[in-house]
């Protein structure tokens, strides 16, 4: 399959972008908002000022601006969301032009300001048509009270409480790289109640008795920001998923060294391969950890972003970010020519079931079960299994890592169903303003058009976390079940079709496009990015239909662990017509260190339904 870092139009509009980011601003002064508030949103600006906001009754800077003939921005428009195959390069804009709209906001002295200044901070990015939208929450103050006694039978809780949080929402035009509007608020606090009843307390305590951990948390105002993770969790050959989990500890940090304390520690586990509670290693991330957002401050400190309008922006489809609420019951979208169901899963993200004009495309085993990250050194020895000490293996089974299915958009010619995954994502939302310890935030859109393409992605906006590790290398999986109870599937090589008896790997290198036809009529489903390996399989119910339940985990993803792997799964049975399973595969090594805030990725697989 080719790939568009191989494309020298591709190569050309990078470096081009690349040219023109370092050629932003020069010597001018900082810009920001100023002047008059008008009801309907538009402000007049001036340049070289310390901006003033007003929201409501809540009031953000203080100063008098300097006033400056100047010419009023252009209003934006009504704003819409940009679909993948719209763009020339979608992957491009997923990993660049989140820090091509941050260089420009970040340049505006008051959110430079509040970056600096707060206790944490994390960045959020939306593609739109013609703008990059970004989001900034900056809490200035973060308070932790309450009590943990491992000893007890109800242990405990904490609340901490952020503060005087400062709200950033920003629409940089994506052609020329220029700030035009910008909002600047001040959110309410925000609570949250962290009870520890029913959290593995065996963990808790032993990290607790570990010198290390101790000496950490002497004298700070923590609390437990995890333990039990354990069904997602790998450290080295001898304890593989299900046997360790990160104990960890977290608190207002500013002006310590230390940014947190995490202790790997053994569980009695799920297959009862570790019985001891002991601990295997300790993290100690010190303030020499990069800081993304603060780290851009510096780079753009005397850039001059322009004039720009002040007001509130309004970005369609938005969540309601009050409530992350996992919404199980299915529910359907009939638009476009698509009746499209889904259901959250409590692991496998969620499921989606469609039609097209009425026949089946989609069965309900469709879905994105995981993903695999891989810390250092590479690899695994088997299925969830490290191949070396200290790897810290993550799979995230998406299920239990987010609120699922958040939020549909509307496109040009279609729409999007949007599902949020980020480890924990449930009940940490001091993660939402900055108290991160992973990028483990993905984005899982399935796009649907008119014309029967469907765009599946999962975008990795990495919002920004309190420690530095290096994220080498990301495995994204993705299956298909075609909704034909008879097919065939052929591969294309380039050259021709060629008709598949038994299931086989397909390697992109090998394989351009995946077509599985039906048997019993003309439809046909067109695979025209398979990713970096597309395996093509007879449906097993065995394998596939799991139960939804924590028991149901233990039996089939972690006691036999091949599920982890595809390769497990290709037995030599026929695929000429039974009823099929894809499973599409697509990997990412981002390098060593901090990958995060600025630093997203993207995966795409492109399917369309044909003689429907």
């Amino acid at each position: 399959m080719a790939n568009h870092r191989d494309d020298p139009d591709s190569t050309d509009r990078r470096r081009r972008t690349f040219l023109r980011l370092v050629g932003i601003g020069g010597a001018g002064a900082l810009a920001g908002c100023g002047g008059e508030q008008p009801d309907d949103g538009g402000t007049t600006v001036t340049t070289g000022t310390t901006a003033t906001t007003t929201d409501e009754a809540t009031t953000t800077g203080t100063e008098t601006p300097t006033t400056e003939e100047t010419t009023e921005a252009p209003d934006v428009g009504e704003l819409a969301y940009l679909a993948p195959r719209e763009a020339d390069d979608f992957d491009a804009l997923v990993e660049e032009r989140k820090l091509a709209a941050l260089r420009q906001v970040l340049a505006v002295g008051e959110v430079a300001d509040a970056v600096t200044s707060a206790v944490s901070s994390t960045a959020y990015h939306r593609i739109l048509t013609d703008h990059d939208f970004v989001e900034i929450l900056a809490p200035q103050e973060m308070t932790v009270e309450g009590s943990l006694d491992t000893e007890a039978e109800n242990p405990g809780s904490h609340t901490i409480e952020f503060g005087d949080i400062t709200q950033v929402r920003a629409l940089v035009e994506r052609e020329s790289d220029r700030l035009v509007q910008l909002d600047v608020r001040t959110r309410e606090p925000h609570v949250i109640e962290r009870p520890y009843e029913g959290l593995n307390m065996d963990t808790v305590r032993a990290a607790m008795e570990n010198s290390q951990v101790s000496s950490a948390l002497e004298g700070k105002d923590w609390y437990l920001l995890a333990a039990d993770y354990s069904i997602i969790t790998a450290y080295d050959e001898d304890h593989p998923i299900g046997v360790v989990t990160p104990v960890i500890f977290n608190w207002n940090d500013r002006g310590d060294d230390l940014r947190g304390v995490a202790a790997a520690v053994t569980t009695t586990s799920l297959n009862d391969v570790a019985s001891e509670n002991e601990v295997l290693d300790v993290y100690t991330p010190t303030q020499e950890s990069p800081d993304p957002l603060s780290g851009i401050v510096s780079e753009v400190e005397g850039n001059d972003p322009g004039e720009y309008r002040q007001g509130a922006i309004d970005v369609p489809g938005e969540m309601d970010d009050t409530d992350w609420e996992i919404r199980r019951p299915p529910e359907t979208v009939e638009q476009n020519d698509w009746t499209v169901s889904w259901t959250n899963t409590l692991h496998d993200a969620y499921r989606v079931e469609a039609s097209y004009k009425g026949k089946p495309v989609f069965g309900p085993e469709s879905k994105v079960p995981w993903m695999l990250s891989d810390y250092e050194p590479f690899g695994m020895a088997e299925p969830g299994v490290p191949s070396g000490r200290r790897n810290w293996h993550f799979w995230d089974t998406l299920g239990f890592t987010g609120p699922g299915v958040v939020e549909k958009h509307d496109l040009s010619d279609g729409f999007r169903i949007r599902g949020s995954y980020h480890t924990g994502s449930l009940d940490h939302w001091e993660w939402r303003f900055g108290q991160n310890w992973g990028p483990y935030r993905y984005l899982v859109d399935w796009h649907f058009h008119d014309d029967g393409t469907v765009d599946v992605t999962s975008r990795h906006p990495t919002t920004g976390f309190r420690t530095t590790n290096g994220y080498p290398r990301y495995t994204f999986h993705f299956v298909a079940e075609p909704a034909f109870d008879a097919a065939t599937v052929s591969a294309h090589d380039g050259s021709s079709w060629q008709q598949l008896s038994t299931e086989s790997k397909l390697a992109a290198g090998d394989v351009e496009r995946v077509r599985v036809e039906n048997v019993d009529g003309p439809e046909r489903l067109v695979v025209e990015r398979p990713g970096d390996a597309c395996y093509a399989l007879q449906y097993d119910p065995e394998t596939v239909e799991y139960e939804q339940t924590l028991d149901g985990v233990v039996r089939e993803m972690i006691e036999h662990r091949q599920y982890l792997d595809p390769d497990n799964y290709v037995r030599g049975n026929s695929v000429d017509g039974e009823r099929l399973l894809l499973r599409m595969v697509a990997s990412r090594d981002t390098g060593e260190g901090t990958h995060a805030t600025t630093d997203p990725f993207a995966f795409r697989f492109t399917m369309r339904a044909e003689n429907y």
